[in-house]
């Protein structure tokens, strides 16, 4: 089975978003095939998690914004507005939130 990993994600969802996992009695990690790169905007559509409810995605334990690219193998979590102020910008979504 080791050889399999680098065909599936690991997807993770934080504060509120947890509830639609526990909701939808999807495991935790919810382990998805992936054949190819998707954003993590496709993967909440594919998942059926409204983007309004997504301010951030971290792939592999750093943020990133919801147009990255997650890779066969990664790590996902999504995580809604609402995180507190100062961890905001410790963890990175100040930078990744902006328009460039």
């Amino acid at each position: 089975m080791p050889e399999e990993n680098g065909k599936f994600i690991e997807v993770r969802g934080f504060l509120q978003l947890n509830e639609i996992f526990r909701e939808r009695n999807w495991p935790i990690p919810l382990r998805l095939e992936l054949e190819k790169p998707t954003s993590g905007r496709e993967l909440a559509k594919r998942l059926e998690i409204p983007e309004t409810e997504i301010e951030i995605v971290f792939v592999n334990g750093v943020a990133q914004s919801v147009d990255y690219l997650i890779q066969p193998g990664d790590r996902v979590a999504f995580v809604p507005p609402g995180c507190p102020g100062p961890y905001r910008i410790v963890l990175g979504f100040y930078a990744k939130n902006r328009k460039e």
